[in-house]
């Protein structure tokens, strides 16, 4: 079990809703639900958490992934262009060399 960072506490020493987590502790719940299928809430009830903390993380984390995917479409898309681009020029100087 990955332990949580820390929590803060008000002046009354009671504890605030704010809490940190240990990147590991996150990746954790978010493995469970992604990769394991398990539910937002059997991981929260299992890591001791809130449901909608786990679902904020998940939510985070598929969003950050598909912003990745989508990055790396792009680069592809743009390489696959600049390559056409480049055969064509080549392919015009071609041309205007044998005309000129």
């Amino acid at each position: 079990m990955f332990p949580l960072i820390s929590t803060q506490t008000e002046a009354n020493g009671a504890s605030m809703r704010a809490k940190f987590y240990s990147d590991e502790f996150r990746a954790e719940a978010i493995r469970l639900v992604v990769q394991q299928r398990f539910s937002a809430g059997e991981v929260a009830a299992r890591l001791n958490i809130r449901s909608e903390t786990v679902l904020t993380w998940v939510r985070r984390f598929r969003y950050k992934r598909s912003q990745l995917y989508e990055a790396d479409r792009l680069k592809t898309r743009l390489h696959e262009v600049a390559t056409e681009r480049d055969v064509l020029i080549e392919l015009a100087n071609r041309l205007l060399d044998k005309t000129g």
